[in-house]
């Protein structure tokens, strides 16, 4: 009895959240709402996904604007993610990597994606001592608009390519972000606002979003993990759940969909891949070397930004 009574007002305080945050996302943006109720089955997200899809959708490179990347095979990327839920092979050459840490070293990013809690990357030890704690997440939120290489990748003809014979539409983008991740001690909370546990995102009928390592990244510089072939044939409770799929234990999610299908993506600095991320992925939380990474989204549709309403 007394284990009910502790966690009462907790349970009433979180149901309240969660109202307030579906209300509000009714009113503010409706088409995201019902993306977030219906979306998250399978059948009726591929039948809406028809609905936007344009069969005389055709992808070719522009010759308009020179793409950054070398020797990219679009049709194995776009197999890849249709089979496997993801494509690899979308390398960033070496003088872009360094463009975009050249960026990293002298522009503010900001302490767990707290715009109030600016710091520059190589002062973050000096600024974790200012804040008393140590510092998870430094994401370039609104800064990272000033970064023009950044710019030319988000338009660049191999990732538009892609994005448009794996959409079956003109791509829209959707969001860019750049962030590092510190190897600190995290809670399970922590991990949770972190995208450190395993899930599945919601942002549209259907996306694609592109992931760039910066630094190099091995088994101790927290790599992207995902669950191959989960973005189709989910167990029927996890696309009830939808995105509160997050709260249930990572070895429960791997246990319904087996180990073997578990990918763990490690390598240098440039290494690039495509996902179609309706599949269960996470981020893993570093151990002993820090990651700098870049996001490209695409989507049919664009909600405008969508990270406050989740």
């Amino acid at each position: 009895m007394t284990t009910v009574v502790q966690t009462y007002p907790n349970f009433l305080s979180k149901l309240s959240d969660y109202c307030k945050k579906n209300y509000q996302c009714l009113v503010e943006k409706p088409g995201l709402f019902w993306l977030r109720k219906i979306g998250r089955f399978e059948l009726i997200r591929n039948a809406i996904s028809l609905f936007f899809q344009r069969a005389e959708n055709t992808y070719q490179l522009s010759q308009a604007q020179p793409t950054v990347f070398q020797n990219v095979d679009v049709d194995a990327v776009v197999s890849g993610l249709n089979t496997d839920s993801y494509g690899t092979g979308v390398n960033l050459p070496p003088s872009v990597v360094k463009e975009i840490r050249d960026f990293a070293n002298s522009t503010l990013c900001f302490a767990n994606r707290d715009s109030k809690l600016g710091f520059y990357y190589p002062e973050k030890e000096k600024a974790q001592a200012e804040l008393g704690q140590q510092i998870r997440l430094g994401s370039y939120l609104h800064n990272l608009k000033k970064c023009e290489v950044v710019k030319r990748l988000e338009t660049d003809p191999t990732l538009l390519a892609i994005a448009a014979k794996f959409l079956g539409a003109p791509p829209v983008h959707m969001a860019t972000e750049l962030w590092w991740s510190f190897p600190v001690e995290a809670t399970l909370n922590d991990q949770l606002k972190a995208a450190q546990v395993y899930h599945y995102d919601l942002d549209d009928y259907r996306f694609i979003k592109f992931f760039f390592y910066l630094t190099d990244v091995d088994l101790s510089a927290g790599p992207h993990i995902l669950i191959r072939g989960t973005h189709k044939n989910k167990k029927f409770l996890h696309q009830l759940l939808g995105l509160r799929c997050a709260s249930k234990d990572d070895q429960e999610i791997v246990s319904c969909y087996g180990a073997d299908k578990v990918v763990t993506i490690c390598g240098a600095a440039g290494l690039g891949f495509a996902e179609d991320s309706t599949c269960f992925h996470k981020g893993t939380l570093p151990t002993s070397k820090e990651r700098l990474l870049l996001q490209i989204e695409y989507s049919m549709n664009s909600y405008g930004e969508i990270r406050e309403l989740d």
